[in-house]
């Protein structure tokens, strides 16, 4: 005798479809209760709603952070600071002149000796001095300030362009999260229209309860992707107009209109990069620092010849008398000359220590070309590699758009399933998605490789985007 076993529904299952027969049962019985428990849609994203707002291009941003973001603010007073200091009186170049004067006075007192008497001396002078000579120690630092204030322009430059950079990819995260946007709600839309549709069906006996379940799930998620899509929208708008120092409610709808242009070879690249680079630049200085501060430390071995001359006013007189009433001018001259015989060697240790920073300084120099030139080859390979992927990503575009067209009409037909127009709708989504991002993502590159090569300030300074 043969028993036949049947299939046991597990359940978690069997209440999972108990909760649908009892949705279907009230959705029948009384629509208004399931339309009044979903959440609110939000607005629809169109390509008219961004268009709404006034456009702000990638050049027009560059120009606002270079009046009012704050790192760059910073980088010019460092810059002005650096430039301050370039002055002859600043190196000892220039003679000190000092007005002197001076009180005294002496009262012997009773157990003084009878020989002294009350008196005050006065005096009033015009003091000068100048270093005729410290062994070229002065003109080394002079030399060392005019460095340091090219060193900081440089610096300056360097750090403006790595705030244009932060501001750049802000800027595409923003362009980007817009695109991402729209694109969620062209989703929505599709979705809605397919629930519309599966219901209109489903009336008329042509669908099933699975399907209208099935279209409404898929609706409800790109709904949650929507959501999670204008939530990145506005916190990378928000964090773009941090760098402009723009107020975080300030909404633009961001368009990048440049045309990517053709890389430069890599020895083109290489020759501005080593004429331009600004960290390049900066390590050559720092080199030609500390190949002064080597002479500046050798003239510590060098005598040193020192004039000094005065002019002024003095007066003695008995009794407590402080003025200058009566008394007589005096001007006085002397020059000096100092040779440091031995001092405990702390010339020759601090002319060696100097040397050994200049070799360590020409070791950094070879490290940053090596460095530059592993920056070079990785930013232009990495450009090409972009290039290459916005191609494949613009094909991938029109096939899933001719696919989810094609789709459509089958679908409406009757002749295509909702899982095959699903996955349709999904691969033009996400192919929109890929190639609105590679397409930021070569500017990106593209920027980078302007950055290494010293000309990222160029197109800024000159209001253009190329």
């Amino acid at each position: 005798m043969t028993t036949a076993i049947r299939p046991t529904t597990p359940a978690p299952v069997r209440a999972g479809l108990k909760g649908v027969l009892i949705s279907l049962a009230l959705a029948a019985a009384f629509p208004g209760f399931v339309a009044a428990a979903e959440p609110p849609l939000p607005a629809p994203v169109t390509a008219d709603t961004v268009l709404a707002l006034p456009r702000l291009s990638l050049s027009e941003a560059m120009v606002i952070a270079l009046e009012h973001n704050t790192d760059v603010r910073i980088a010019r007073g460092e810059e002005r600071i650096a430039r301050n200091g370039v002055h002859i009186g600043n190196a000892g170049l220039l003679p000190k002149v000092s007005a002197v004067s001076a009180l005294s006075w002496q009262d012997p007192g009773r157990g003084g000796q009878l020989t002294l008497v009350e008196s005050t001396v006065a005096s009033a002078q015009l003091q000068a001095s100048y270093t005729l000579f410290d062994g070229f120690g002065t003109y080394f630092t002079f030399r060392r300030l005019k460095n340091a204030g090219a060193l900081g322009t440089l610096r300056a430059r360097q750090k403006i362009e790595d705030a244009l950079m932060e501001v750049a990819r802000a800027y595409f995260d923003a362009a980007d999260s817009q695109e991402q946007l729209r694109t969620a709600g062209k989703g929505v839309e599709i979705s809605e229209e397919r629930l519309r549709r599966a219901r209109l069906r489903a009336e008329y006996g042509q669908a099933n309860t699975r399907e209208v379940l099935a279209a409404e799930v898929d609706r409800n998620n790109d709904r949650v992707t929507l959501l999670n899509a204008r939530l990145k929208s506005e916190q990378s708008l928000r964090a773009l107009n941090v760098l402009l120092s723009l107020p975080l409610g300030e909404r633009f709808a961001l368009a990048d209109t440049a045309e990517a242009r053709p890389a430069a070879p890599l020895d083109t690249l290489r020759a501005w990069a080593h004429e331009s680079n600004a960290a390049w630049l900066v390590k050559r200085r720092e080199v030609r620092d500390s190949r002064f501060a080597l002479l500046q430390s050798r003239s510590d071995h060098y005598p040193e010849i020192g004039l000094e001359a005065a002019w002024g006013l003095s007066r003695y007189a008995e009794g407590h008398e402080p003025t200058l009433e009566g008394s007589s001018p005096g001007a006085s001259g002397s020059v000096s000359l100092s040779w440091p015989i031995f001092n405990g060697r702390q010339s020759a240790i601090k002319s060696e220590n100097a040397r050994i920073e200049w070799l360590n300084s020409r070791i950094a120099e070879e490290r940053a070309a090596s460095e530059l030139e592993r920056q070079l080859a990785d930013a232009r390979r990495a450009w090409e590699n972009s290039r290459r992927v916005l191609g494949f990503e613009e094909k991938n575009i029109e096939a899933a758009r001719l696919n989810f067209d094609r789709t459509r009409e089958l679908y409406v037909l009757g002749q295509a399933d909702a899982t095959t127009f699903r996955e349709a709708q999904l691969n033009l989504i996400n192919a929109e998605k890929s190639s609105a991002s590679s397409r930021y993502d070569l500017r990106l590159r593209e920027l980078e490789l302007r950055r290494l090569t010293g000309r990222l300030l160029r197109p800024v300074e000159g209001g253009a985007d190329r």
